[in-house]
């Protein structure tokens, strides 16, 4: 199977940077309990920024960096559950505000934490199918007016920002995706009429430290691979514990898993985008290297893909 070249990333988030001794003065907690439990040490707010501006930031980042032109993208997906709007979608937004042109499919898809690995699959798909040529695929979510800042267990945790990437099949590189869901309605949600977060954490930690290596694993699996075989790995950014405790139950090396929770908290959906656009930009991954990528989240949902960087 055909892999995906990556063309070129982008970045963005929030425009006031938030951290835990600056919630200390909102709420009853304290920066050493925030880093204890969740590794957190700050995270972004777009106070002056919607979800368009952060995706469309990115997505321009994506393509200068790129070298193609915008019209050449045919396919816009954004992962997202925070959209301005239930409709028009980020997604036309994006391709109106970057001059991608009306020939492109704009495509929003919300599967919340497990977004952007969905997401990686729908436009491999795309590309193998012929429907698309060249996909700028975007993780944006601006999940700061979503918080309850009065539930502490919540609101320390999550941030907001985008990552980007243009992809483009690539005939000699690889690629597998492996996908799962668990229905709850309980364990995280956040309502239509009442947008605040809710999560039950405990339940959520239960759920990821089980399923993020079983994810992983049948990916190693169902592609003859080992740990040893991978590059990187790049996990959903909920917090260190649940990294921690996927690497110490799969045994990989620490130098493996890229970590930037501790600067953005959770964003999301743009997560696993903007470990990989700052990957890219750190020369973390490179042409050449074998990376899984994780997501898991509301749904619930996970998922995990293993390719090639093309």
């Amino acid at each position: 199977m055909a892999g995906i070249k990556i063309l070129g990333y982008g970045l963005s988030r929030g425009d006031e940077k938030v951290t835990n001794f600056d919630l200390e003065k909102k709420v009853d907690t304290s920066d050493e309990w925030i880093r204890e439990k969740t590794g957190i040490e700050s995270r972004f707010f777009a106070r002056n920024k919607t979800n368009l501006d952060m995706a469309a930031e990115a997505g321009n980042g994506a393509i200068e960096r790129s070298g193609i032109r915008a019209s050449d993208i045919d396919l816009v997906l954004v992962c997202t559950l925070t959209p301005d709007y239930a409709t028009p979608s980020v997604s036309c937004g994006v391709a109106e505000r970057l001059g991608i042109g009306n020939g492109a499919m704009c495509l929003d898809m919300n599967a919340a934490c497990s977004g952007f690995v969905y997401g990686l699959t729908v436009a491999k798909s795309m590309l193998e199918s012929g429907n698309a040529t060249c996909v700028l695929i975007i993780g944006s979510e601006k999940l700061s007016p979503l918080l309850n800042m009065q539930d502490r267990g919540t609101c320390i945790l999550f941030g907001d920002g985008a990552g980007a990437l243009i992809l483009k099949e690539d005939p000699d590189g690889e690629f597998c995706s492996l996908s799962g869901n668990m229905y709850s309605d309980e364990v995280l949600y956040c309502e239509r009429f009442d947008p605040a977060i809710s999560m039950k954490g405990q339940e959520v930690y239960r759920f990821a430290v089980n399923k993020v290596p079983e994810s992983i694993n049948a990916v190693l699996e169902k592609t003859g691979k080992s740990v040893e075989e991978i590059d990187r790995f790049i996990l959903h950014q909920a917090n260190h514990r649940i990294i921690h405790s996927a690497a110490n139950k799969l045994k990989i090396p620490r130098d493996k898993i890229f970590e930037n929770v501790q600067i953005y908290g959770n964003t999301s959906g743009a997560s696993v985008a903007i470990c990989m656009a700052e990957m890219l930009e750190k020369g973390l991954l490179k042409r050449g290297m074998r990376a899984v990528a994780c997501g898991f989240g509301a749904g619930l949902t996970y998922g995990s893909v293993l390719f090639t960087v093309g």
